[in-house]
């Protein structure tokens, strides 16, 4: 229960404040507990700071799944737009967090989340082969190096702010679905 009053403190003052207003006394203030006690669980700020992303990556995790089982994409285009759509949505709806991830990525205070990735490519690789997208014997390196292409393009975007560079996101759309169509079934002619 205090863990929890913790990282939602925390979240709070991210959100608010961005990373320079989580500190961990104005955290134990928010969260009403003795800094004493936020350092029983959390060794420093950066701990706690890793805890949201972790979160925040799981949480994502389960909506990705979700999207991509309720995909509706008849092309490569489509399911392309859909992934990049849900990306633009989650990331619009949690800038204070996404921002967080790159520069921690950038940084190197969060570990690479490749694992998260490779969860991803493989939900993306089921999801395409299971609507015809691509052919069943599609090597699944296919669609991981799809998904760390989609993540830089992603990441390149979000510089520009919590509204993405709408040029770099159409440009990336466009690399990811011809480089997804030179292993796509061949249609008869």
């Amino acid at each position: 229960m205090r863990v929890r009053r913790i990282l939602a403190a925390a979240l709070e003052l991210l959100q608010q404040g961005g990373t320079g207003a989580v500190t961990t006394r104005a955290i134990a203030e928010r969260a009403a507990v003795p800094i004493a006690t936020l350092y029983q669980f959390f060794p420093n700020r950066e701990a706690i700071l890793s805890e949201l992303l972790l979160d925040y990556l799981d949480r994502r995790d389960a909506e990705t799944a979700e999207v991509l089982a309720s995909m509706t994409a008849t092309s490569l285009a489509q399911a392309v737009n859909e992934i990049f759509e849900f990306h633009r949505a989650h990331l619009y709806a949690e800038p204070h967090l996404v921002q967080l991830f790159y520069s921690s990525r950038a940084t190197c205070r969060l570990p690479d989340p490749e694992e998260h990735r490779a969860h991803a490519a493989g939900l993306v690789h089921d999801a395409l082969v299971a609507r015809g997208l691509l052919p069943p014997d599609t090597d699944p390196l296919v669609t991981s190096i799809a998904v760390e292409l989609g993540d830089r393009i992603v990441e390149l975007a979000y510089r520009a702010g919590p509204d993405g560079d709408r040029a770099v996101l159409a440009e990336g759309k466009l690399a990811l679905t011809r480089y997804l169509e030179t292993h796509a079934p061949r249609q008869s002619e």
